[in-house]
């Protein structure tokens, strides 16, 4: 069990202190559902009822908040609570979350495959032949990895999730459970008859050091060429990435976003969730979509902000739906 006392984080965060310094803190939890021991944090006013409600022994604030009402967990004041907060959830991860080393059986592993120092290969896992393999790679149970994969150094791949041939994955990656990278993309030709032939993949995926794919995430093979996703870009859950498309570097990409073919995003980019994107499309940096945004045309230039469907651009589109819920009153009698 993790345990803290008051004053050790004071210390630790550069903390101002409004309480007792003594107080131990024993668990992480949020303000509604704070209890004896708990530390908490607060970061944004619409949360002002939780914090003075909450029964939390002591909670993270800004620096610059001052309480209008009593309240009775000890308050620690720091320049980013959230920050803060984040650095003693990765500690308490870090000590729950043992790294797994060594080999579990029945696992599978291929001819001319190569395995760093280190590593961990669960139970019921598959590696293909002429695979590399870097060193503190953990390889959960049920992972498939394909013939002619490489991976990167100190990259997770949790239960169920499945690599294709051909792919490269970078160093410090991570894939959640059931995530598919290399899948064939929805390419058909049709046909005279009004039929459907699959044209095959025959490229590949490339993702960057330092990316995430989310839980049932599924990323296409190229057609020809290389899908890629550049370096520390965060995927989440339920993300389609079609064949052909190209993410920059360090993006954010929300669950329920679906990207056709060939399109091209730049770096800094952030979708939300259930954003769509046309294909054959351009993307500069610094593009944010809000959720639902259904994006069917190029925002080369980047730095904008659209959402809508057509999408365009933020506060413009605030403008025309402010007009556009009030065309009926005049026809009410």
């Amino acid at each position: 069990m993790m345990q803290w006392t008051i004053a050790e984080l004071a210390a630790r965060f550069h903390a101002s202190l409004s309480g007792d310094d003594r107080t131990i803190v024993t668990h992480l939890c949020t303000l509604e559902e704070g209890s004896k021991g708990g530390l908490s944090f607060f970061s944004t006013p619409s949360y002002a009822a939780a914090l003075y409600q909450t029964k939390a022994s002591a909670v993270l604030v800004p620096k610059e908040w001052q309480c209008s009402l009593p309240i009775t967990p000890t308050l620690l004041a720091v320049v980013d609570p959230y920050a803060a907060f984040c650095a003693l959830v990765e500690e308490v991860a870090q000590k729950k979350i043992a790294v797994k080393e060594g080999i579990e059986f029945p696992s599978y592993i291929g001819e001319g495959t190569t395995v760093g120092e280190n590593s961990y290969r669960g139970a019921f896992s598959y590696i293909g032949n002429h695979v590399v393999i870097g060193e503190r790679v953990q390889i959960y149970p049920h992972v498939y990895i394909g013939d002619h994969v490489t991976i990167g150094a100190d990259t997770i791949l949790y239960s169920g999730a499945k690599v294709a041939a051909y792919t490269v994955i970078g160093r410090k990656c991570v894939l959640h459970a059931a995530a598919v990278v290399g899948n064939p993309g929805f390419g058909f030709q049709t046909l005279a008859s009004g039929g459907y032939k699959r044209i095959p993949s025959i490229g590949r995926v490339v993702l960057a050091d330092e990316v995430e794919i989310g839980a049932h995430t599924v990323i296409d093979a190229a057609m020809v060429g290389q899908t890629a996703i550049g370096q520390g870009s965060k995927i989440d859950n339920l993300v389609q990435v079609a064949h052909n498309v190209k993410i920059g570097k360090y993006g954010g990409i929300a669950a329920q976003v679906g990207i056709a073919g060939s399109t091209k995003i730049g770096d800094y980019c952030r979708l939300g969730g259930q954003t769509g994107i046309a294909g054959h499309l351009t993307l500069g940096n610094h593009v944010t979509a809000l959720g639902r945004a259904g994006i069917t045309r190029s925002f080369p230039k980047g730095a904008i902000t659209l959402s809508g469907t057509p999408a365009f651009e933020h506060k413009r589109f605030l403008s025309c739906y402010a007009r556009f819920k009030n065309l009926a009153k005049p026809l009410q009698t």
